[in-house]
């Protein structure tokens, strides 16, 4: 059948509201036109030419059979609408195409307006009754008007959709990543995961820092001109990973960053510019921080609001962090040996009274050894106390790194170690302790430029007793060891 002929006329440029939205920089609105006449196609560009709506310009795409249009939304996904013909191909190949949107293709937000010149194929009533259509327009009475009208009601229905859809969006990913954030302990893998979920959330890679305001009394003649005064980074990723590292005080190719975050602080609150997004965090405590990603071309408005939700939830989570790791801290300094890193005196006793009650209960044999280091002041006098501190630390490792997993070691006090072992015979013991002492003889610690080496004495208690007085019998051990010569094993 024949088409009937349209009527579609451009109006004057005046009614067709146009401005230079280009300049604005936004997205401009797609369109789609699925129609098998080049005139339509011709027309329908020249009266939305130069159209803009809320400052943003139109973009047609044509396709000139619903084949052409399937494959180009393949490839395609953000068209705001479709202008769609329903006779080409076929006498339905309209009908089809809107199908094939909807229910293959899943794509529910686009709005698809049908144009037809033959309405007695596609009778309006049944077409919008039975297909997911928008709008149903004769090409006959389709004037440049009505069209530009049709269009703008199309897109702000389209936008209003879209808003919606980016809103639920964005409440399951904050709902989703606050579990995961409330689920880390660690202040920098926290750190980490609030660069990873907020650029999930605006869809882009990590590219960022979170960091933290710090005091800065002390730290100008430390660090004269640094543009990082007063900032501690927490956490970086992609092309700002060096700032975690960064040694140079005057030096920064980051500048801008860091302007950006510090501007966050001082005026506390959200800051969205120049392609970064800068989340205040306020964790109620006498320290800001901010979340900083860059590459962020555009944030709509709903992204806002839901930015304001999400940084309240990440603030929760971080304040929470930092609480934990100031009982951490708190803790480790109450029970961990500030220089070698070993548990002290009092962990000691914590940790060895269960161990010991266990041996005892199940019969196990077990060694508690008391180790000092040989001429421990000659060191001092001789290296100077850092000299004395480089052994300690150095030991302490050593030790460390010589325990089987169900051993516990700990600085006693001064230059004094203490070993528990459990599971382990008399013979055992003498022979495992031997090993260490001639071990920590041979080896060599680097002090500037000078080396030193050292020997320990080793007394060992095998006589299943409370720890206190397995403890005492050690040092007695020790005593013997130190009047038979240094730098050897005496077991009880």
């Amino acid at each position: 059948m024949g088409k009937k002929p349209l009527n579609l006329k451009p109006s004057s440029k005046s009614d067709l509201q146009s401005s230079p939205s280009a300049s604005l920089g936004l997205s401009p609105w797609k369109i789609l036109v699925v129609d098998d006449e080049p005139e339509v196609h011709s027309v329908t560009k020249l009266i939305l030419s130069g159209v803009t709506f809320k400052n943003r310009s139109i973009v047609l795409v044509s396709a000139y059979s619903a084949q052409e249009g399937r494959e180009i939304l393949k490839t395609q996904k953000d068209f705001a609408i479709i202008l769609l013909d329903v006779v080409m191909e076929t006498d339905h190949a309209g009908l089809e195409f809107v199908q094939t949107v909807r229910d293959e293709m899943g794509n529910k937000a686009v709005r698809i307006i049908l144009r037809t010149g033959q309405p007695g194929q596609a009778p309006e009533k049944s077409v919008i009754i039975d297909y997911d259509i928008n709008d149903y327009k004769a090409k006959s009475e389709l004037t440049a008007e009505k069209l530009f009208t049709t269009v703008i009601a199309a897109l702000r229905a389209y936008e209003s959709i879209r808003s919606l859809e980016r809103t639920r969006l964005g409440l399951e990913r904050i709902l989703a990543s606050t579990d995961q954030l409330f689920d880390v302990e660690s202040i920098h893998n926290f750190s980490l995961g609030v660069l990873t979920q907020i650029s999930a959330f605006f869809g882009t890679s990590p590219e960022g820092i979170l960091c933290l305001e710090e005091s800065t009394e002390g730290s100008s003649s430390d660090h004269p001109g640094s543009p990082c005064l007063g900032l501690k980074i927490l956490a970086a990723s992609g092309g700002y990973e060096e700032c975690l590292n960064c040694t140079d005080d005057k030096v920064c190719i980051q500048e801008g960053m860091l302007a950006k975050a510090k501007k966050a602080i001082d005026q506390k609150r959200n800051i969205f510019e120049d392609g970064y997004a800068v989340l205040y965090l306020d964790t109620k405590q006498e320290k800001a921080s901010v979340a900083l990603l860059h590459g962020i071309n555009q944030v709509e408005k709903e992204d806002l609001f839901l930015l304001e939700i999400f940084s309240k939830k990440i603030s929760l989570a971080l304040a929470n962090t930092i609480h934990f790791n100031k009982m951490v801290t708190a803790e480790e300094a109450a029970t961990i040996d500030y220089l070698t890193g070993l548990p002290n005196r009092r962990q000691l006793i914590n940790l060895g009274d269960p161990i010991l009650a266990t041996c005892k209960r199940n019969d196990l044999p077990t060694a508690v050894a008391m180790m000092d280091v040989d001429f421990f002041k000659k060191v001092n006098d001789t290296y100077g106390h850092d000299g004395g501190d480089a052994v300690l630390k150095h030991l302490g490792g050593f030790l460390r790194n010589r325990l089987r997993e169900s051993d516990v070691v700990a600085r006693f006090g001064g230059e004094e170690f203490c070993l528990i072992a459990p599971n382990i015979s008399p013979k055992q013991a003498k022979v495992f302790f031997q090993k260490i002492c001639t071990e920590v003889s041979e080896e060599v610690i680097r002090l500037n430029d000078v080396n030193i080496q050292i020997q320990i004495s080793i007394g060992v208690s095998t006589e299943l007793k409370t720890l206190d007085d397995m403890i005492g019998d050690a040092d007695l051990q020790l005593y013997r060891a130190k009047e038979g010569g240094r730098n050897r094993v005496e077991v009880s």
